[in-house]
């Protein structure tokens, strides 16, 4: 997940034929490397690397996707992909070994006082303040590090994070590449794999997939979903438009949802705004946990029906494909209810909302 906080779903056709992805996983002298984990980001997709570190990964459908090879003691590698239907890529992941150790005895120096409150900060970062973020939590918390600067959060992890969601249903493996938290935005840059934990009854099932629904239901991604499909007032958003003028105020005028999205023919889509995109969703209410959150800025003590948020696009354009992903996850960012939601609240890509 790659995000730039301030305080990324057009169905494919049915038609359309997968693509496949192939190769091998090679350590920095070209010696294979058996066992390590190659994955698409963001997508319950994966796979581990043969004893001759062969891999293969099949059914992917057309888009952008982010191709990860992740090993405990190696750097991991991305290449950020252009998949159309049908197509079969050979990639060749090179995976550089890292330059930290896991000791033990430094990790046990390395828990303190201080460790403890960075630790606390990074988690209501990075798993989020939600409901669904009281029953996340890192297993392996050891192999992080922390700075400060100047008020600002860096974090850093010497192997990749391992996450159990038992909100969702999920556990996640997520090789962290930067963080930084400061006051008035928070900047993260990690890939993730998700794999469905196993219910312990069926009533454990039934509450997994009604969560996971609730989850989806108004975030970006739906945003972006119905967008495409040109279904937003339907599916509960509404859609305003703030643009600076020449005085310097923000003039709110109902947006066009037609003037936003431009879908092609092979179901790329380009998102158009200019300004501050306000978006209301009535599907859901605020959590209460929103008003107690580090990103609540308003003077109320009761949530409101709707979930309010702000989407900004950088550049005014961001492309987006035809699974609902920007092609540049950090050309929109998001503020308000959206920028609440965090790992906690997260699905996999490929996740569909159940017919009612």
């Amino acid at each position: 997940m790659r995000a730039l906080v301030l305080f990324a779903l057009l169905a494919v056709p049915a038609l359309a034929q997968p693509a496949v992805l192939l190769g091998t996983v090679r350590d920095a002298d070209g010696a294979p490397l058996p066992g390590a984990s190659v994955y698409l980001s963001g997508t319950a997709r994966g796979t581990s690397s043969q004893p001759d570190g062969a891999y293969r990964l099949t059914g992917i459908p057309p888009g952008a996707v982010r191709l990860v090879g992740s090993m405990v003691g190696f750097t991991p590698e991305v290449h950020e992909l252009r998949l159309g239907p049908g197509d079969t890529l050979t990639v060749v992941l090179t995976l550089a070994p890292t330059t930290q150790a896991l000791g033990a005895v430094a990790v046990e120096a390395r828990r303190d006082g201080r460790w403890a409150e960075r630790l606390e900060r990074f988690r209501r970062t990075l798993i989020g303040e939600s409901e669904n973020a009281d029953s996340t939590r890192i297993l392996n918390p050891e192999v992080l590090d922390f700075r400060t600067s100047w008020g600002s959060l860096m974090a850093e992890a010497r192997a990749p994070l391992v996450i159990e969601n038992r909100a969702l249903g999920y556990r996640l493996t997520y090789d962290l590449h930067a963080f930084e938290a400061s006051a008035t935005s928070v900047r993260y840059d990690g890939d993730e794999r998700f794999e469905a934990l196993v219910p312990a009854s069926d009533a454990e099932a039934e509450r997994w997939a009604a969560a996971r629904a609730r989850a989806f239901r108004g975030s970006l991604r739906h945003l972006l979903q119905s967008l495409m499909a040109g279904a937003t007032e339907a599916d509960g958003f509404g859609l305003d438009l703030a643009r600076e003028d020449t005085y310097g105020a923000w003039p709110v005028v109902r947006a066009n949802p037609d003037w936003l999205i431009e879908v092609d023919a092979d179901g790329w889509a380009t998102l158009h705004v200019r300004g501050r995109l306000d978006v209301t969703y009535s599907g859901e209410p605020e959590e209460a946990a929103y008003l107690r959150s580090d990103w609540f800025r308003e003077p109320r003590r009761r949530p409101d029906p709707v979930q309010r948020s702000s989407v900004f696009v950088d550049g005014s354009r961001a492309r987006i494909d035809p699974q609902g992903t920007p092609e540049d996850p950090f050309a929109v960012s998001v503020s308000g209810h959206l920028a609440f939601e965090r790992l906690a609240d997260l699905v996999p890509a490929e996740y569909v909302l159940p017919a009612d």
